[in-house]
């Protein structure tokens, strides 16, 4: 939305983590070949790490 312009990809993908588990559900595996993807609130149970050496987002 209009509130998440210009925010952190670490900050915008942990508070979407955190909505999908407070509808109930639960996060067991990540993957994501950022590490935004993979860091922040509620983190799974196992992440992987994929490998992406075109672009990296901060």
């Amino acid at each position: 939305g209009k509130g998440d312009h210009g925010k952190p990809a670490i900050a915008y993908k942990s508070e979407r983590r955190v909505q999908i588990e407070e509808e109930g559900f639960r996060i067991r595996g990540n993957s994501g070949d950022q590490w935004s993807d993979l860091l922040g609130l509620c983190m799974a149970n196992r992440s992987f790490k994929l490998p992406n050496p075109m672009y990296y987002i901060d």
